[in-house]
């Protein structure tokens, strides 16, 4: 398949993505540092932020903080995630499934890291993008997919989850809690959607 084909297949990845740099633009035009950020700009934006997003009740804040990023490299690197993820996964699930997947993941993801982090503010895609991951492997434990792909992809997986694990012991500021709250949401998701699908869906990941 062409590349051009299978970008038509991945509208939600590609809408979100936009969606995220825009943001990120906005943020930037308005006077955020694009290296550091800004954690005042971004509560004020929406950020999420326990005593706020709970105990203010602004729950919305669980959803607009996963459009959110620190600096242009949170954004590349989250980006470049959900790219990836997004091109193999949301021409097997289609948008709707894709789209309800990412959104319940990531604000998942958000309640919990609030949760153990009461006084921090978070922001940034990388819980609902643990959570598109966690979807993928638990597909790929399926017999939805070919063996062959099957075995190919969990290896992939594999180094994709050792690859953060070795990020979250050597980095800083990394939120562990999120991620794997978003991966282990995304992992159950995934076997509950494996249910809607047939072989067809299956077959469009090696398309």
């Amino acid at each position: 398949m062409k590349i051009t084909d299978r970008l038509k297949l991945m509208p939600v990845t590609l809408v979100v993505i936009g969606i995220n740099i825009g943001v990120f633009g906005y943020t930037a035009i308005t006077g955020m540092d694009i290296w550091l950020g800004d954690g005042a700009q971004l509560l004020h934006t929406g950020a999420n932020y326990w005593p706020l997003t709970v105990g203010q009740r602004e729950y919305w804040r669980l959803l607009s903080s996963m459009f959110l990023h620190v600096g242009l490299w949170h954004l590349i690197t989250n980006m470049l995630g959900l790219f990836i993820g997004g091109f193999f996964l949301e021409p097997v699930l289609r948008s709707l499934r894709y789209g309800m997947a990412y959104l319940l993941t990531g604000i998942i993801s958000d309640y919990v890291s609030i949760w153990c982090h009461k006084s921090a503010v978070g922001v940034g895609a990388s819980g609902a993008i643990f959570g598109i991951f966690g979807v993928f492997m638990a597909l790929l434990t399926t017999p939805l997919f070919h063996r062959k792909v099957r075995q190919a992809l969990l290896a992939y997986i594999g180094l994709f989850i050792a690859l953060n694990v070795i990020a979250a012991v050597i980095s800083q500021g990394v939120d562990n809690a999120a991620h794997l709250a978003g991966f282990l949401s995304g992992t159950l998701l995934g076997y509950l959607l494996f249910f809607t699908l047939t072989k067809t869906d299956g077959e469009r990941l090696s398309a």
